[in-house]
Protein backbone atom coordinates (compact mmCIF):
# COMPACT_ATOMS: atom_id res chain seq x y z
CA UNK A 1 0.00 0.00 0.00
CA UNK A 2 2.99 2.22 -0.95
CA UNK A 3 0.43 5.18 -2.15
CA UNK A 4 -1.99 4.87 1.03
CA UNK A 5 1.94 4.86 3.24
CA UNK A 6 3.33 7.63 1.46
CA UNK A 7 -0.12 9.34 2.24
CA UNK A 8 0.45 8.43 6.05
CA UNK A 9 4.15 8.74 6.61
CA UNK A 10 5.70 12.59 7.95
CA UNK A 11 2.32 14.31 7.70
CA UNK A 12 0.09 15.19 11.25
CA UNK A 13 -1.96 12.44 12.52
CA UNK A 14 -5.30 14.15 11.68
CA UNK A 15 -8.39 13.64 10.00
CA UNK A 16 -7.23 15.76 6.25
CA UNK A 17 -4.25 12.97 6.29
CA UNK A 18 -6.37 10.10 6.85
CA UNK A 19 -8.84 11.58 4.16
CA UNK A 20 -5.85 11.96 1.86
CA UNK A 21 -4.70 8.27 2.53
CA UNK A 22 -8.47 6.58 2.93
CA UNK A 23 -8.45 8.48 -0.84
CA UNK A 24 -4.70 6.69 -1.55
CA UNK A 25 -6.43 3.44 -1.08
CA UNK A 26 -7.95 3.04 -4.53
CA UNK A 27 -3.97 3.30 -6.32
CA UNK A 28 -3.01 0.89 -3.85
CA UNK A 29 -6.04 -1.86 -3.57
CA UNK A 30 -8.38 -3.19 -6.46
CA UNK A 31 -11.03 -5.45 -4.44
CA UNK A 32 -12.84 -8.34 -6.00
CA UNK A 33 -16.60 -8.67 -6.74
CA UNK A 34 -17.81 -11.90 -5.82
CA UNK A 35 -21.18 -13.43 -4.06
CA UNK A 36 -20.44 -12.44 -0.93
CA UNK A 37 -19.62 -8.44 -1.22
CA UNK A 38 -18.98 -6.16 -4.16
CA UNK A 39 -15.61 -4.29 -5.44
CA UNK A 40 -17.20 -1.29 -3.95
CA UNK A 41 -18.64 -2.56 -0.34
CA UNK A 42 -15.01 -4.00 0.08
CA UNK A 43 -13.06 -0.69 -0.68
CA UNK A 44 -15.36 1.40 1.52
CA UNK A 45 -14.82 -1.23 4.51
CA UNK A 46 -10.89 -1.00 4.06
CA UNK A 47 -11.28 2.59 4.28
CA UNK A 48 -13.64 2.78 7.25
CA UNK A 49 -11.04 0.54 9.03
CA UNK A 50 -8.33 3.29 8.55
CA UNK A 51 -10.72 5.49 9.74
CA UNK A 52 -12.51 3.88 13.10
CA UNK A 53 -8.19 3.20 13.93
CA UNK A 54 -7.79 7.63 13.69
CA UNK A 55 -11.10 8.11 15.41
CA UNK A 56 -9.78 5.28 18.01
CA UNK A 57 -6.32 6.39 18.94
CA UNK A 58 -7.87 10.61 19.14
CA UNK A 59 -10.96 10.72 20.61
CA UNK A 60 -10.87 9.74 24.34
CA UNK A 61 -14.71 9.37 24.86
CA UNK A 62 -14.83 6.46 22.28
CA UNK A 63 -14.58 3.11 23.65
CA UNK A 64 -11.56 1.50 22.31
CA UNK A 65 -10.00 -2.10 22.35
CA UNK A 66 -6.02 -1.42 22.03
CA UNK A 67 -3.50 -3.78 22.75
CA UNK A 68 -1.25 -3.20 25.70
CA UNK A 69 1.44 -4.91 27.66
CA UNK A 70 -1.47 -6.44 29.52
CA UNK A 71 -2.75 -7.96 26.71
CA UNK A 72 -5.97 -7.23 24.69
CA UNK A 73 -7.70 -4.14 27.29
CA UNK A 74 -10.34 -2.12 26.45
CA UNK A 75 -10.06 1.92 27.23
Amino acid sequence: ARATEVALIGNVWSDETVSKATSSMTEDYQPLSDMRASEQYRMLTAQNLLRKFYIETTTTDVPTRLVGEGGLAYA
